[in-house]
C-alpha cells in the first residue's frame, strides 16, 4: 500500500462529479436550436460560414456557366457530389440548398472543406470588383459573424449579401 493509495478515489470521484457536470450543461445546452422560444440562439461560425458559401456557390452556378465553376472547384470537387450539396441538371449543375437533403455522412467538416476549395478556385464577378468566392466569403464573415442571434436573421442577411446587398439585417 503506498502513501496515496487513499487520495485515488477521491480524485477520481471528483474527476467524475465534474465530468458529469459539463455533460449535464452540454446536453442542455444542444437541446437547444432553432426552434426554440430563446430570443438568442447558438450560431456555429461554422454554420455561418457554410451558408455563405453555399449560396455564394449557387450564384456562381447562376451567374456563369456551372460547368466551369465546377471544374475549377479542385481535388474535393467529388466530395459536393458525394454529399449531394451540388447535383448534376441537365447540361448544368445545381447548388442543393436545403442542408437536410445532403448525405451527411460523409462529415460536415469535409463538406465544409469542399465548399472552401470552391470559393478559392473561382471568383465573384456580379457584386462590382471581381474577386475570388474566398475573398467574398471573408468579408462577410469580418464583418457579421456574431453580430445577429437567430439563423434566420443570418439567412436574410447572407442572402442580401450573395444578392450584392450590404447584409445588415
Amino acid at each position: 500500500m503506498t502513501r496515496h493509495e487513499g487520495r485515488a478515489p477521491v480524485f477520481l470521484s471528483i474527476a467524475v462529479s465534474a465530468s458529469l457536470a459539463l455533460t449535464g450543461c452540454s446536453a442542455s445546452q444542444s437541446e437547444t436550436g432553432p426552434d426554440t422560444d430563446d430570443t438568442s440562439e447558438h450560431i456555429s461560425a461554422f454554420w455561418v460560414e457554410r451558408q455563405v458559401r453555399v449560396l455564394t456557390l449557387d450564384r456562381m452556378f447562376t451567374e456563369g456557366d456551372s460547368g466551369e465553376v465546377v471544374e475549377n472547384i479542385g481535388d474535393e470537387r467529388d466530395r459536393l457530389f458525394e454529399s449531394r450539396v451540388v447535383q448534376e441538371e441537365g447540361d448544368g449543375y445545381t447548388v442543393e440548398l436545403d442542408e437536410d437533403e445532403w448525405d451527411t455522412t460523409i462529415n460536415l467538416s469535409r463538406i465544409d472543406s469542399a465548399l472552401n476549395d470552391a470559393m478559392y478556385h473561382n471568383e465573384v464577378t456580379w457584386c462590382g470588383d471581381v474577386v475570388t468566392g474566398e475573398e467574398f466569403v471573408d468579408a462577410y464573415i469580418d464583418e457579421y459573424e456574431g453580430t445577429l442571434n437567430a439563423h434566420d436573421a443570418y439567412e436574410a442577411s447572407v442572402t442580401d449579401y450573395v444578392d450584392c446587398g450590404t447584409g445588415e439585417p
